[in-house]
């Protein structure tokens, strides 16, 4: 068996079958006749249409789920694969781990209510420090076993340049001084809220989904070319 292959199938999956319980909370939300959903304005939490009780609600999530295990299961494929041809098991297995954390995070950010907003805030945190770790993972794992095979070729200066283009983004995401003036902008115990046009803490979580999605891009080099 080529783990390889597994690994992109099992991702393909998650990213089809995610976006596909995503593009419809989407166009759920749009026919509530409330404001748009904007990703730089709302939380993940209100595109989750399950907290409203309906029985497509329960499908939409069990949906989900399915798409979370299938990024859960490319990751342990991955896992084995690096474990067995990279040379370091315990970094490949540690990396397994905490992709895992990073998804559970999120979905516990997908039920976390807006008037739980310290609980919003510990949970991002936990997302950005599982995603920042699991980069420096990468940034070290990737370049741990031939130091000379990283200079000498051009696609593992690639995934380097990636990878900490990556983390970059991820501080500009931790340094954005709005989250500060956050809870005062958004009155979250009301029914009509007014927000700015850029909402920190909203963009803070679905950065981490970008930031986890891309972080696959320099992966898929590593276990193919």
């Amino acid at each position: 068996m080529d783990f390889r292959i597994v690994y992109a199938v099992f991702l393909a999956l998650g990213i089809v079958v995610g976006g596909f319980a995503c593009a419809f909370e989407y166009v759920i939300y749009q026919q509530t006749g409330s404001k748009k959903y904007n990703f730089l304005r709302n939380f993940p939490y209100e595109l989750n249409q399950f907290h409203l009780g309906q029985k497509k609600s329960f499908i939409l999530f069990g949906v989900e789920i399915i798409s979370g295990l299938c990024f859960v299961a490319s990751m342990v494929f991955a896992s084995i694969y690096l474990a067995n041809n990279r040379g370091n098991p315990t970094s490949a297995y540690v990396f397994f781990v905490v992709a895992t954390l990073i998804i559970i995070s999120f979905f516990i950010l997908r039920f976390t209510k807006l008037t739980n907003y310290k609980g919003h805030l510990v949970f991002a945190t936990i997302n950005v420090v599982l995603n920042l770790l699991l980069l420096l993972l990468y940034y070290f794992f990737f370049t741990n076993k031939n130091y000379q095979y990283v200079v000498d070729t051009g696609v593992r200066v690639f995934e380097i340049i990636f990878i900490l283009i990556l983390i970059l983004f991820e501080f500009f995401l931790m340094i954005n001084p709005t989250y500060k003036n956050w809870a005062k902008m958004v009155k979250m115990d009301a029914e009509v809220y007014s927000r700015p046009k850029y909402c920190y803490l909203p963009i803070l979580e679905w950065g981490n989904v970008l930031v986890y999605l891309l972080a696959n891009i320099p992966l898929l080099f590593v276990l193919f070319f």
